[in-house]
């Protein structure tokens, strides 16, 4: 099956003047403002997060307000197979930085799926 690729450019959730995606609140409003509940139920779109140029950071907490949702709803390989991230950025140190905040994003989502943190108690309600 051939998908659709839709980009998204994360640019406006970063917050004014700021380099770094942050905070699980901020992650949900991007969630509900990209109405990603709907595309997760869309099975012929593949969705590409643009991380804009002059990025930092990329938390795990925003990770998670943004797309821990969609693990929930899609499974592991099902998640792996419609969400992709490109990183804009040229400078080699700044993606090396981004492609680990990133993994750290992905292997909390899949630690929390798991219940393998403590705070799974206090997530969870």
């Amino acid at each position: 099956m051939i998908m659709t690729e839709k980009a998204i450019d994360l640019a406006k959730f970063r917050g004014n003047q700021s380099t770094i995606f942050t905070g699980r609140p901020q992650g949900r409003s991007a969630r509900v403002d990209l109405k990603l509940d709907e595309l997760d139920k869309d099975g012929d779109i593949e969705i590409h997060f643009k991380v804009p140029k002059g990025t930092t950071s990329f938390n795990p907490s925003f990770y998670l307000g943004l797309l821990y949702t969609s693990y929930k709803n899609l499974g592991i390989e099902g998640f792996a197979n419609k969400y992709k991230f490109q990183i804009v950025d040229d400078d080699p140190s700044i993606r090396k930085v981004l492609e680990q905040n990133l993994e750290d994003g992905v292997r909390n989502a899949i630690n929390e799926l798991n219940k393998k943190t403590g705070l799974w108690p206090f997530i969870n309600k």
